[in-house]
C-alpha cells in the first residue's frame, strides 16, 4: 500500500510539473542613489501555461514603499492602472496592462501575462528608502529579498547586480579595509565586485525553498537617507548572520574568537586523549573483519558474512541507494574512499549513455574532461542524487559545455559545503530505496560484489547483453574494481568487449580503461577540492584569521541564515 502511495504522488508530481509555469531566469539590475532610493530593473524569461496576470509578492516593507511600476514586453509598454489593480478580470482583459495591489503587510506587483507560452517581460520599479542610517549613526545598510521563495517553478538561474549611482568619484570597495559590504543568502551564488558594482549570479538551478537575499552596509559618508533604522548594523548583521555559514566580523568579538580558541584545546585535551584510548581497538577490529570477512552491520544486512553471489544488478539500478546502504551497514567501506567512487560511477554512466562524452585533458596525462551534448535530460533521472549531479556539473561546464578537471575542481572548491553535503543527501535519498527491502534483497548487494570481484572464477557465468555489461562496470565502479572487472570481461569475450565499448562510446578496449581510470582519479580530485576547502574555511576560524567574504568582500552565499531581511515574500508568478 505504501508503495501504492508512494507511486501514485510520484505521477501527480509529474503531471502537475508537465503543466506548470516554467521560470528560466530572473535577471535583475538595481540602481542604489545617495538618498537611498533604488532603481530596480528586472528581466522574467517564463514560460506561462496557465492563470491570467503575473504577480510578485513584496512585504515587511516597514518605513520603505513600491512605486512607479513599468512593465514592458517587445519593446510595447503596459498602460498602467496604478494602485487599483483589479484581478477579477480576463486574461484579454487583463493583456498589456499592468498595476499593484495594496496589502496589508506589503503591496502585490501585478500585470497581465498576454497569451501562453514563452514570455520576456521587464518590469521597472522605485523601492523608497532602501538604504537606511543605522540607529547608531555609524553606518548605512540593509537587507531585503529580491527573489521570493515558493515560486511556482523554481527559477533556472538568477542573478543580481548593484550599480553605484550615487558619485562617480565614490567607488564600492569591499573588504575591512573597504568602504562597504555585501554577503548573499538563501540560494547557492557566487558574488564579486566587479568595476565597482557588485555582481551575484546563482551557480546552480534554485529549489523551491530557495530565495536571494542580500545583506549590505556602507560607510556613513556614501549615502544620505532618508530615513533611519531602528537597529545598529551590529544587530542587522547578527540577525542575518545567525544559522548561516559566514565567521561573525569582527567589532567587539575578539573575546569570542578567543574563547573559542580555548574550547578547541579543552577539547583535544579531554576528548581528544579518551579517542586515542579507542583508536587501537578500532583499528584491531577493522583488521579482524577484513581477515575473517566478518564486514557486515548484522541489523542492516542480517548476517555479518556474506559470501554468496548474485547475478543482477540490485537495488534498481539505484547507486545512490547502494551508496547508502554500503555506507550504513558494510564496516570496511569509509566514506572518504565510497563516495568519490559513487560520484565517479555517475561519470562513467553518463558517458555509456552518450550524455557526455570523456576527453583527455591535453594539458596532463590521466585527467579526463567531460564533454556535454547539448541535449539536457530534464526529466530523466529518477535517482534525485544523480539530478543534483548532473546539473550541477552541466552549469560548472559553463556555455561550451566542456567540463575541465581543473574547472570542476575550481567549482568545487567554491560549492564545498554543498558538495559534501551530497554524502548525507545521497545516504538519505537512497534509505528510501532499502529500508523497505527484507535483509535477504539487501544482502543481494554484497553478492553482487562478489560476483564481479570474482567475475572469472564463475563457473555459472552467462554472455551478458552490452546494457548489462554497461550496469555491471557503473556498479564496479562504485564498488572500486571497475578496472578489473573491465579487464575481465576482455581477457573471456574480446570480441563481445569491443562491441560494448563501441556502443558505450568508449572506442575500444584501450579507451575504456583510459576513461574508467580517469573518471576515477577526477571524481577523487573533485570531492578532494571540496574537503580541503572546508578544512581551510574550519582552520581560517580556529584560528581567527578571516578570508576577504567574511568581511564582505565576495565569495560563495550562505544557504542558510540570512533572517531579518524586508521585502521578498513567499510565492509569485503566474495565478
Amino acid at each position: 500500500m505504501k508503495r501504492v502511495i508512494l507511486l501514485l504522488t510520484a505521477l501527480l508530481s509529474f503531471i502537475c510539473s508537465a503543466s506548470a509555469t516554467d521560470i528560466h531566469s530572473i535577471t535583475t539590475e538595481i540602481w542604489l542613489y545617495k538618498n537611498g532610493n533604488a532603481l530596480v530593473y528586472q528581466i522574467w524569461d517564463v514560460n506561462v501555461t496557465q492563470g491570467t496576470e503575473w504577480y510578485i509578492p513584496i512585504e515587511n516593507l516597514g518605513q520603505r514603499d513600491i512605486r512607479d511600476l513599468r512593465v514592458f514586453e517587445n519593446n510595447r509598454r503596459f498602460e498602467d492602472d496604478g494602485r487599483s489593480w483589479d484581478s477579477n478580470r480576463t486574461l484579454e482583459q487583463k493583456k498589456y496592462r499592468c498595476g499593484i495591489v495594496e496589502k496589508a503587510n506589503g503591496v502585490e506587483l501585478c500585470w497581465g501575462q498576454g497569451d501562453y507560452g514563452h514570455h520576456v517581460y521587464q518590469i521597472l520599479y522605485i523601492i523608497d528608502n532602501l538604504v537606511q542610517r543605522t540607529a547608531d549613526d555609524e553606518d548605512n545598510a540593509f537587507n531585503w529579498c529580491f527573489v521570493n521563495e515558493d515560486l511556482p517553478d523554481a527559477p533556472d538561474s538568477v542573478s543580481l547586480t548593484f550599480c553605484n549611482k550615487i558619485d562617480s568619484s565614490q567607488v564600492w570597495v569591499a573588504g575591512r579595509e573597504g568602504n562597504m559590504g555585501v554577503w548573499v543568502f538563501g540560494c547557492e551564488a557566487d558574488y564579486r565586485l566587479e568595476n565597482g558594482d557588485v555582481i551575484i549570479e546563482s551557480t546552480e538551478p534554485l529549489l523551491a525553498t530557495d530565495r536571494l537575499s542580500v545583506l549590505m552596509r556602507f560607510d556613513r559618508d556614501l549615502f544620505d537617507p532618508n530615513v533611519t533604522d531602528d537597529r545598529t548594523f551590529s544587530e542587522i548583521m547578527d540577525e542575518a548572520f545567525e544559522d548561516s555559514n559566514y565567521y561573525p566580523e569582527d567589532g567587539g568579538r575578539d573575546t569570542e574568537r578567543k574563547f573559542r580558541r580555548f574550547l578547541l584545546w579543552f577539547a583535544i585535551i579531554i576528548i581528544g586523549i579518551p579517542l586515542c584510548i579507542f583508536i587501537l581497538p578500532a583499528l584491531i577490529e577493522m583488521w579482524f573483519r577484513k581477515v575473517t570477512g566478518r564486514r557486515y552491520d548484522k541489523t542492516v544486512f542480517g548476517r555479518d558474512r556474506i559470501d554468496g553471489w548474485y547475478r543482477t544488478v540490485p537495488l534498481g539500478g539505484r547507486l545512490d541507494a547502494a551508496y547508502s546502504l554500503l555506507a550504513t551497514g558494510d564496516k570496511l567501506s569509509w566514506d572518504f574512499k565510497l563516495f568519490p567512487q559513487m560520484v565517479g560511477a555517475y561519470f562513467l554512466r553518463w558517458v555509456q549513455q552518450g550524455l557526455v562524452s570523456a576527453q583527455p585533458d591535453p594539458l596532463k596525462e590521466g585527467r579526463m574532461n567531460l564533454k556535454f551534448t547539448s541535449d539536457y535530460p530534464k526529466k530523466e533521472f529518477e535517482d534525485p542524487m544523480e539530478r543534483s549531479l548532473y546539473t550541477s556539473a552541466r552549469s560548472a561546464a559553463g556555455k561550451n559545455l566542456l567540463l575541465e578537471s581543473d574547472e570542476f575542481n575550481k567549482w568545487s572548491e567554491n560549492n564545498y559545503e554543498r558538495v559534501l553535503g551530497w554524502q548525507d543527501y545521497a545516504k538519505t535519498s537512497g534509505a528510501e530505496v532499502w529500508n523497505d527491502l527484507s535483509v535477504e534483497e539487501r544482502c543481494h548487494l554484497a553478492e553482487f560484489r562478489n560476483f564481479l570481484d570474482n567475475f572469472t572464477l564463475s563457473d555459472e557465468r552467462s554472455v551478458p547483453e552490452v546494457g548489462v555489461w554497461q550496469e555491471y562496470l557503473v556498479f564496479a565502479q562504485l564498488f572500486g574494481i571497475a578496472e578489473k572487472v573491465s579487464k575481465s570481461f576482455e581477457k573471456l569475450y574480446p570480441n563481445l568487449y569491443a562491441d560494448y565499448a563501441a556502443k558505450s562510446n568508449l572506442t575500444d578496449a584501450a579507451a575504456s580503461y583510459e576513461v574508467i581510470r580517469g573518471v576515477g582519479k577526477s571524481s577523487s580530485r573533485f570531492v578532494d577540492a571540496a574537503s580541503n576547502k572546508k578544512s581551510e574555511k574550519e582552520a581560517e576560524k580556529r584560528g581567527g584569521s578571516s578570508s576577504g567574504r567574511y568581511y564582505g568582500g565576495g565569495g560563495h552565499s550562505s544557504r542558510s541564515g540570512g533572517g531579518g531581511y524586508s521585502g521578498g515574500g513567499r510565492g509569485g508568478g503566474s495565478r
